[in-house]
């Protein structure tokens, strides 16, 4: 029986059926969370996992003139960010999945567009297959310019993201069998105008979604940001459900939904999940003089012995391990 991080590279073989690495496709593994965060930085994000142990992640990744696409695996994750200055970023549902939210909203089968500050906490469940394109705004005709800054989720037919579905899926595969055709005269341009062409398509046919429920989001959106900017300002903040409902003017209640909706846990269970992460961010920086007992007190976790169990639980390994490792690769 495979199991674990076996189970989840077999399942990405699967999904990643008749793609390979070539001289036009790049195939990253990433077998660790911490490799993969280096690679969100580009878009400001950070993945915060819901589930330790076992992490792999597969990308197919095929650079065109003025675009980037990639086929992904994803994980059960939180995602906090996107500053995307300069660049439109489609995120194309490829599987069957659609639990994901973004700022509370139920994602579905729908497109994500994120264009410039875009702010997003998207919640992922569980792990599901997806396209991400990522557009050179220079590029953008008025049809794409139209979205302003932030989110929009765009319904297609079905018919259409079946459409877009098996293109992008030539594209790739494309790419993986037929390097020396990729590299002809004109061949990316074609490749990249037949995509545009196809969102373009996707544009026109697709009905942008705008929840009837949409203010009350934006208000629990503003909730967790107001939460996110304590733990960033006072790390070792720990105030409790009133003290925290009263300094932003909502009552427990509220407190507690909107935190629920857009993240998918508990006020507690994020607000420690965030603060364990930050540990684990400042143990791998290796720093001279730091020790597991300041970074923890610094961030708020009082009991040593609770709180090496809950960064074991997290992420396999006791914090004096993290940082051991962080200072033997800077050796």
């Amino acid at each position: 029986m495979v199991c674990g991080s076996a189970a989840r590279f077999e399942l990405n073989r699967m999904l990643f059926r008749n793609l390979f690495a070539s001289s036009a496709l790049a195939l990253e593994q990433y077998a660790d969370i911490d490799h993969f965060r280096e690679s969100e930085r580009y878009v400001q994000a950070e993945s915060i996992p819901l589930a330790s142990g076992g992490f792999s992640v597969l990308r197919a990744k095929l650079t065109l003139p003025s675009s980037v696409v990639s086929l992904v695996r994803t994980f059960p994750r939180i995602i906090n960010g996107y500053e995307l200055s300069g660049r439109l970023v489609i995120v194309v549902p490829m599987s069957g999945v659609s639990s994901a939210r973004v700022n509370g909203n139920e994602i579905g089968q729908s497109l994500l567009l994120l264009k410039g500050s875009a702010n997003c906490t998207v919640y992922e469940p569980e792990g599901r297959l997806v396209a991400v394109v990522s557009i050179d705004r220079k590029v953008l005709d008025r049809t794409w310019e139209g979205f302003g800054d932030g989110h929009v989720l765009l319904r297609l037919p079905a018919g259409k993201l079946i459409d877009l579905h098996l293109r992008i899926r030539g594209m790739l595969e494309f790419a993986a069998r037929e390097p020396e055709a990729m590299a002809a005269h004109g061949v990316l341009d074609t490749m990249q105008g037949e995509l545009f062409a196809a969102l373009d398509d996707a544009m026109c046919l697709g009905e942008v979604r705008d929840a009837g429920s949409r203010s009350s989001l934006d208000r629990y959106k503003q909730i967790v940001d107001h939460i996110d900017r304590l733990a960033r300002v006072d790390p070792a903040a720990n105030l409790n459900y009133e003290e925290l409902a009263a300094g932003i003017g909502v009552s427990v209640r509220t407190l507690q939904a909107a935190v629920h909706r857009v993240c998918g846990s508990g006020v507690h269970h994020y607000s420690r999940l965030r603060r364990l992460w930050s540990v684990r961010r400042q143990l791998r920086t290796g720093t001279p003089g730091l020790t597991v007992k300041a970074s923890a007190l610094a961030h708020g976790f009082w009991h040593m012995s609770e709180f090496s169990n809950a960064y074991r639980t997290v992420f396999g390994e006791l914090p004096s391990h993290t940082l051991a490792g962080a200072r033997r690769r800077l050796a």
